[in-house]
């Protein structure tokens, strides 16, 4: 049994940690309607690190590497932060979409050129939540509270963008700039998660957890609550599933947030089919 925990303690407080600060950007993720906004970013991030990787023979975990993915994540922040202001015929979700739907294409051209690619992709897709490094923890845990710390500082200005973020209110020149701290902050953020975590379990973080707690709070502070919970809930009982079928961690968390999200849903049916029922809140 304690051999069980001391393999599982890294994971966990990886997840955990990663956990901490996307379940709150989550909810600013929903409110602001820009699903796909995350897996875009860490999409972009690892291409920024496989081609500095690939191409510019840098370590995977090298400054060089992280400073790359970080650069193309500044520069996609710049752009979000933009085009609500420039483009008004297409919807913001749709340009992320196509933005996503590029970068991979391009990471699935970098990896085609060169060697061993297959390893890579699924390694920047799935990541290796289960080899986690305490060093690499260390410095996500320190960053992440950095981070979080200046979205607490500055929640008013952030939470009441996000609030009327529908409503063209981002197209003020003070607005412009918080939108692009807040695309860089996430962007920052992911850069230094994906290549743990990989670009499927960062994108899985950000949205599952934070639709979950749309079904049952309303408040910034409950919605935060319930997605801290489900998510925590379902990074143990994934890390605990993983190990005793001998299956890849992060897939084996993203089921069970989605298994939690789905059972979630059905509750929420239910007790609204049947008003009656004790616990029926809505």
């Amino acid at each position: 049994m304690w051999e069980i925990v001391q393999f599982l303690t890294p994971p966990l407080v990886a997840c955990v940690t990663i956990l901490g600060l996307l379940g709150y950007l989550g909810i600013h993720v929903l409110k602001r309607e820009i699903i796909f906004i995350d897996i875009a970013l860490a999409q972009i991030a690892a291409v920024g690190a496989t081609f500095a990787h690939l191409y510019l023979g840098r370590e995977e975990n090298s400054v060089p590497a992280y400073l790359c993915a970080f650069a193309f994540t500044v520069l996609a922040a710049l752009f979000f932060s933009q085009i609500d202001k420039r483009i008004t015929r297409i919807s913001h979700e749709a340009i992320i979409g196509v933005t996503y739907a590029i970068a991979a294409a391009a990471a699935l051209f970098i990896l085609a050129l060169a060697a061993g690619g297959d390893v890579h992709m699924e390694n920047m897709l799935t990541g290796s939540i289960l080899w986690a490094r305490w060093p690499d923890i260390l410095a996500i845990a320190v960053l992440f509270f950095l981070v979080g710390l200046f979205h607490f500082l500055y929640r008013r200005k952030f939470i009441r963008l996000s609030e009327s973020y529908g409503s063209g209110a981002v197209r003020g020149k003070e607005n412009i700039w918080w939108d692009f701290l807040f695309y860089v902050s996430m962007g920052m953020v992911i850069t230094f998660s994906v290549k743990i975590a990989g670009v499927l379990v960062i994108f899985s973080f950000l949205i599952i957890p934070a639709t979950f707690s749309a079904l049952f709070a309303d408040s910034w502070r409950d919605r935060l609550l319930w997605a801290w919970g489900v998510g925590i809930f379902s990074i143990i009982s994934g890390l605990i599933l993983s190990y005793f079928l001998d299956f890849c961690c992060g897939p084996a968390v993203i089921t069970m947030l989605g298994l939690s999200l789905i059972g979630a849903s059905l509750l929420v049916k239910f007790r609204r089919a049947n008003p009656g029922d004790p616990g029926h809140r809505r």
